[in-house]
C-alpha cells in the first residue's frame, strides 16, 4: 500500500468517525477528549457528544476475538483503537484492514439514536436493515464517492454501534463497501452488547 493510499486511508477514517461520532442532540452531557493529542483540523471528533453509563459507549469493540476478525477475512495485526493515533475519552473505536488490504473496517460505539442519524443532513441514501436481531439504517457520507464508503448503525441499549467500511482509494478490484459492510456487522451481530 502506498503512504498516499495510506494517508488517505486515515483521512477518511478521522472524517468517517467524526461524523458517525458527532451527536445530534442539542443536549450535550459531555465531550470528549484526545487522551493522546489534539484530533487534526479536518476531524469532527471533537465536537461528538457522550452520555455515560449507556451500554453502547461502555462496549469495546476491540474485545472481539481475534479468532471471529480473522474468520471474517480482517487482519488481526492491523487493530487500532484510535483515529489519526489519538483516543477519545468516553468512546470505544476499533478497527482492522482485509487481509488484502482493500478496505478497512472500523467499530464505533456512540450514545446516538439511529433516528438522530437519519437527521443529519451529512448522510444519504438511508436503508432500513437489521444486524442480527437489531434495528439497523444503512447510509453514505452525502457526496461521498459511492464506491468508497458505507455504514450501518446497529440500536442497541443506550446508543448506537456503527460499522464503517472504507474501501482503500485507488486499489484495483474494490468491492461494493455497502455489501462488505452487510456481511461483517451480520457477522460480528452475535457479538453485540444484548446478543
Amino acid at each position: 500500500m502506498t503512504q498516499r493510499s495510506k494517508a488517505l486511508s486515515a483521512i477518511a477514517l478521522v472524517a468517517a468517525a467524526g461524523l458517525a461520532l458527532t451527536g445530534c442532540s442539542k443536549a450535550n452531557s459531555g465531550s470528549p477528549t484526545a487522551s493522546a493529542q489534539t484530533a487534526p483540523p479536518s476531524s469532527n471528533a471533537a465536537a461528538a457528544t457522550t452520555t455515560t453509563g449507556s451500554v453502547a459507549s461502555q462496549w469495546d469493540p476491540c474485545t472481539i476475538p481475534d479468532s471471529t476478525i480473522s474468520g471474517l477475512g480482517l487482519d488481526t495485526t492491523t487493530k487500532s483503537n484510535k483515529v489519526a493515533g489519538t483516543t477519545f475519552d468516553g468512546w470505544k473505536i476499533c478497527s482492522w484492514y482485509s487481509t488484502d488490504k482493500t478496505y478497512n473496517l472500523g467499530i464505533l460505539t456512540s450514545a446516538t439514536t439511529l433516528d438522530q442519524i437519519k437527521q443529519r443532513p451529512d448522510y444519504g441514501n438511508f436503508t432500513p436493515t437489521t444486524v442480527g436481531s437489531n434495528r439497523a439504517l444503512r447510509f453514505q457520507p452525502v457526496g461521498s464517492n459511492n464506491n468508497l464508503e458505507c455504514l450501518i448503525g446497529a440500536q442497541v441499549s443506550g446508543g448506537t454501534i456503527t460499522f464503517d467500511v472504507i474501501n482503500q482509494y485507488g486499489m484495483p478490484n474494490l468491492g461494493d463497501p455497502c455489501t462488505t459492510v452487510s456481511r461483517l456487522a451480520n457477522g460480528l451481530a452475535q457479538v453485540l452488547p444484548g446478543a
